[in-house]
């Protein structure tokens, strides 16, 4: 029976820590929480439901790469968490399927498929299913160095992608979650500009086959539609053409914050900052 590593990264997480661990705990061989010195309760709670505990004053990719580099890992695979991520009965019994059958192959990867769950509802369209690779075999895989939209990446072998779903929590209120949207329009704004004027690399090896085409269609095709019209033709696209309005009035408000203001927002951001002069 293939083995299998959780890790966690947390910073005062004491309302998802225990129902992440919960939605898992049935199939976890060890399970590390990488923390960045929590100032609630969030260590009392991981270490009460078996969860050893590492702190790191840092960022979040170098918590997670430190906690790569360090960590001896003696199972066959590790699944990394976000601690508002969970699995339910059915992931957790077709992952555990998928680790036993790839473990002595060349199959490096799984992808794991997230529903979202906005203001209490589970959406099911308009483009709001997240694809992410997020179990691998140890020493295989990184993870990006960028702000945004971070990708782990394999080094080598192939991948798989799940067909059950895990379920992404993230909402804690309209206005949480608007607040966090800003700092990464703030970021999405900083990588356009970067990747425009200072030519940097659009990288695209290791990828999952969904972040590879979200990536190609990002730079190569949306960035080059007219400014402002872009975020309205994206949210048609959601909304509309991708059933978004199946969803309900919480799949409505989702869509139009997180295709048309979020998206509007970022194009407004970047002429702020050409406007100012802050690039050239």
């Amino acid at each position: 029976m293939a083995t299998i590593t959780v890790v966690i990264l947390t910073y005062n997480e004491e309302k998802n820590i225990e129902e992440c661990i919960c939605s898992f705990k049935s199939i976890a061989d060890k399970i590390v929480i990488l923390d960045g010195f929590s100032t609630d309760q969030t260590i009392y709670i991981a270490k009460k439901n078996g969860a050893e505990i590492i702190q790191k004053n840092c960022g979040y990719f170098e918590r997670f790469s430190y906690g790569l580099k360090t960590l001896n890992f003696q199972t066959d695979w590790i699944l990394f968490l976000d601690a508002d991520e969970r699995l339910t009965p059915a992931s957790c019994e077709e992952l555990k399927s998928l680790c036993n059958r790839y473990a002595d192959t060349s199959t490096n990867g799984i992808v794991v498929n997230y529903r979202v769950e906005f203001m209490g509802r589970e959406l099911h369209y308009g483009a709001s299913v997240l694809h992410k690779l997020r179990v691998f075999k140890p020493e295989t895989a990184f993870m990006e160095d960028i702000k945004l939209d971070q990708h782990i990446r394999l080094k080598e072998g192939g991948m798989i992608q799940m067909k059950t779903y895990f379920i992404h929590k993230d909402y804690k209120g309209l206005k949480a979650w608007s607040e966090k949207h800003v700092t990464y329009a703030q970021w999405a704004a900083e990588d356009y500009l970067s990747k425009k004027y200072f030519k940097e690399n659009i990288e695209l090896s290791g990828l999952e086959n969904g972040a590879k085409i979200k990536r190609i269609l990002k730079y190569k095709i949306y960035y080059r539609l007219p400014a402002g019209i872009r975020a309205w033709l994206f949210y048609v696209y959601r909304y509309y053409l991708r059933l978004g309005f199946l969803d309900g009035k919480e799949g409505k408000l989702f869509t139009y914050f997180h295709a048309y203001w979020y998206r509007f927002l970022v194009d407004a951001m970047i002429y702020e900052r050409i406007k100012d002069g802050l690039v050239k």
